[in-house]
């Protein structure tokens, strides 16, 4: 029997609102057990840190740009026209063989159904190991010009950005999938950024037409479920979960001391309790 998914299709959100949203989910996991695949937007442009980053060596911060800190690491992405999306389950939600174990592999084959999702759009993507084994070799505060084995990459260029926290079993994990890329914004927002046009690409610029967030949402939930064949239930957050984006929000996201100082980075553990 294939195993049950909540499956959300959510809209465009200020970015406090989506990683609380997204974290929401992770520390209700626990008390519901049901995987989570959440597919959504931004309303505007807006920044995520990664969690080890410093804004004043990230981020210009002359210019007017929101920004957030996410609980996953890696580097700055600017989120403006974009899918994103996030994973919230165990390993054993994913029914996978029992010869795919460490957390590498594991991560190579949660990121299959995007490579899904570019093929039902025509392109040809890869995991970067296979196309360059090397990686670009050097690594700015920008995502999109840094690049690991299992970073993807179409015509040369990586395309979008992934990034995973576990704890124990329990795995999430977002990424970002962008339709337009305005470098110029890039360059003038995020510091040591300058190499990024050479290094990035998004789906307008690959299939030179313009892409809508409506249809490859729900295009990028058809590749989930190619790809794991799970049972979709379509549903919004409990109310638990609403109380918790609240409490994030308020407490944690908004805040200068998060965003800027990591000082609230125990604060989910009062919130599982």
């Amino acid at each position: 029997m294939a195993k049950k998914w909540r499956l959300i299709l959510d809209d465009k959100n200020n970015g406090f609102y989506n990683m609380a949203v997204d974290e929401a989910i992770l520390l209700n996991y626990s008390y519901y057990k049901i995987p989570t695949l959440r597919i959504y937007g931004w309303d505007n442009p807006f920044i995520s840190l990664g969690y080890n980053q410093i804004p004043e060596k990230v981020i210009n911060l002359k210019e007017d740009i929101p920004f957030v800190r996410r609980i996953t690491g890696g580097c700055a992405i600017l989120h403006d026209r974009e899918i994103t999306y996030s994973i919230t389950c165990t390993e054993s939600d994913l029914s996978l063989a029992d010869n795919i174990k460490g957390v590498k592999n594991f991560y190579r084959v949660l990121c299959s159904f995007i490579i899904d999702f570019y093929s039902s759009l025509g392109l040809k993507a890869h995991f970067a190991r296979d196309f360059i084994p090397s990686g670009f070799g050097r690594y700015g505060n920008f995502c999109f010009s840094s690049c690991e084995e299992f970073d993807i990459m179409i015509s040369g260029k990586k395309i979008g950005g992934n990034a995973q926290r576990r704890k124990h079993d329990l795995v999430f994990q977002h990424g970002s999938i962008p339709q337009k890329i305005d470098f110029e914004f890039i360059e003038k927002t995020i510091i040591d950024s300058k190499d990024a046009k050479s290094k990035a690409t998004s789906l307008d610029n690959l299939l030179r037409h313009t892409t809508y967030f409506a249809s490859l949402r729900s295009l990028l939930a058809d590749s989930f479920k190619r790809a794991f064949a799970p049972q979709y239930i379509e549903n919004g957050l409990s109310v638990k979960e609403k109380s918790t984006v609240k409490d994030l929000l308020e407490n944690k996201y908004s805040k200068r001391e998060w965003n800027f100082n990591r000082q609230l980075a125990n604060h989910e553990k009062t919130l599982v309790a």
